[in-house]
């Protein structure tokens, strides 16, 4: 985007040594957002469609729909960034070719929120931020970069070939569960838990801890101390306790604030 004597000649996004020009209502403003393009550590975070709802203050929004069966995506977040560029677009048309693709492993889970609206919100939040790496330097290609990286780390099979499954009975120690993610992350990841209303702790994401480069990696000493700001607001949940029993929820579609009813 360029901008001079407030008028906008363009809608492309151009950063500067960390300086963001954004679009206000018409209008063309300077923000400067020193890490805005300075990031090197991301996060991807999968969420468990089953203890989901457990996790919102209003359960009446809540919705998983019939095809959702497996681990989506929550979100794939550059740290210590946040709305890097207001003026770079999305529009649905961007995202067709991916939609089928998208609604699967990144939906809306609720109810008046409706499927591009929601990755819109991911993309001027957080996609903004990632398109300062040339492979996610467009729309299309930040979400096809989550798509290719959740398509990557397939821990619905890795669970299932484990024999680690969803119960509303059973429950699993933490080395249990963490015994089966390391072979595919290393310890590049946290379990995060949600408290059902039995005081049960529920598993409910898995947030991977990713290179700017997508590999594995950005230990969790330096994660500490960079993802502490607005980046941690997005997540629900709280570090799944080590020794504790942790449930696995099956998912419910008549009642997904409740599965275990």
């Amino acid at each position: 985007m360029i901008c001079y004597k407030g008028i906008v000649w363009a809608f492309t996004a151009v950063l500067f040594s960390g300086w963001v020009f954004t679009y206000d209502g018409g209008q063309c403003s300077e923000k400067a957002s020193k890490h805005s393009c300075n990031w090197t550590c991301m996060l991807l975070t999968l969420q468990w469609p089953g203890s989901f709802c457990i996790s919102l203050n209003n359960t009446n929004i809540c919705k998983i729909p019939q095809t959702v069966q497996n681990w989506t995506i929550h979100g794939l977040w550059p740290e210590h960034t946040g709305h890097c560029c207001d003026c770079w677009p999305i529009f649905h048309s961007h995202l067709q070719d991916i939609e089928p693709e998208l609604s699967q492993l990144w939906p809306s889970l609720v109810k008046a929120k409706n499927y591009f609206i929601f990755w819109k919100e991911e993309w001027i939040k957080h996609g903004t931020c990632a398109g300062c790496d040339e492979t996610m330097g467009s729309p299309v290609h930040y979400f096809q970069s989550a798509i290719k990286l959740r398509k990557l780390y397939d821990i619905d099979s890795v669970l299932k070939t484990s024999g680690i499954e969803t119960s509303c009975d059973v429950s699993y120690k933490y080395d249990d569960i963490s015994s089966v993610l390391e072979p595919l992350f290393g310890r590049n990841y946290d379990l995060q838990c949600v408290s059902d209303k039995k005081g049960r702790q529920v598993w409910v994401q898995l947030k991977i801890n990713l290179f700017r480069n997508q590999t594995l990696g950005c230990h969790k000493r330096v994660q500490k101390q960079l993802f502490n700001t607005s980046v941690w607001l997005h997540s629900s949940g709280h570090p799944c306790p080590k020794n504790e029993s942790i449930f696995y929820f099956p998912i419910n579609y008549e009642q997904p604030h409740d599965p275990c009813n």
